[in-house]
């Protein structure tokens, strides 16, 4: 673990918010606020985990980011770090491999008691993308996609929840998830990405089922996010194929790939009360792609 600012962080003062629920006396600019909340991102060095966090930080929120490298590896990392400095922010970074059970257990573990303030969202951002043609797929290749995509998000979420329920807190899960959970992308063999993604729209609903309504814990909300394309470095690679861009662009309404920073208000209302009506249900952020 590195602690990589701590802003004005003095003993830990746990103020709880208000459980997610409609207010009509609240002004709207406090629906994406995230005032004296922690928020948790899995996956936290990629580009839409960075981006995340800073959004976060300018609205109030403390961040844990987590990623499996023993230290974070974003080239945009000082964005991050700076954003927390400009706000007064506590951000500090674990290293995680989501698949590891008792890694998970222990990590949160070691976190917990160093917060300011409430864990009271996560952003599993976590994820693994491999393409091929599904004849010669290696099954190993296959069976690593599902479990960080799916099994490593499951227990992130879980050990999220356990949290949420001994400290009798609210909150709200994001689970990354893609439009390639609806529809296959043409120009690229992802059989195995593809299935995994359509997994965590059905995990999406059914914790939401378990979380929202039994009685006897607090309310946690968990919804997904799905992406259309993103012009990152992950996807740089598959862009140097012949075709492949223009072939993205004009496979969606707005004739164009996104950039992670279109992501940072959907994220920012799945966490805040401003959706606290929502759960077990899918924002789909892809540009048209799947309406035609």
């Amino acid at each position: 673990m590195s602690s990589i600012s701590d802003g004005n962080v003095h003993a830990p003062e746990h103020r709880e918010t208000k459980p997610s629920q409609g207010d009509p006396a609240r002004p709207v600019s406090e629906l994406f606020r995230l005032d004296h909340r922690t928020i948790l991102i899995t996956g936290a060095s990629g580009f839409v985990g960075t981006t995340v966090a800073v959004a976060v930080f300018e609205s109030g929120g403390d961040v844990v980011c987590m990623d499996v490298a023993p230290t974070p590896t974003a080239s945009n990392w000082s964005d991050v770090e700076n954003a927390a400095k400009k706000h007064g922010a506590q951000l500090s970074y674990y290293s995680l491999d989501v698949t590891d059970e008792n890694a998970v257990a222990e990590q949160f573990a070691r976190f917990i008691p160093t917060l300011r303030y409430p864990l009271k969202g996560l952003v599993a951002c976590a994820g693994l993308s491999l393409d091929g043609p599904s004849t010669e797929f290696p099954v190993d290749r296959f069976r690593r996609m599902l479990d960080i995509n799916v099994a490593g998000t499951f227990l992130v979420a879980r050990a999220f929840a356990r949290e949420l329920i001994r400290a009798n807190n609210s909150g709200s899960v994001v689970l990354v998830a893609s439009m390639s959970g609806y529809v296959t992308n043409k120009g690229v063999d992802t059989a195995g990405y593809n299935a995994s993604k359509a997994g965590i729209h059905q995990l999406t609903r059914s914790l939401a089922a378990e979380w929202g309504s039994r009685v006897g814990i607090p309310l946690i909300r968990v919804n997904s996010l799905s992406p259309g394309y993103i012009r990152t470095a992950a996807t740089a690679g598959a862009l140097q194929k012949p075709g492949i861009e223009n072939q993205w662009i004009g496979d969606n309404m707005l004739y164009r790939l996104s950039t992670p920073d279109e992501y940072r208000a959907p994220v920012l209302f799945m966490l805040g009360d401003g959706s606290s009506f929502m759960t077990g249900s899918d924002l789909r952020v892809d540009g048209g792609h799947c309406s035609w």
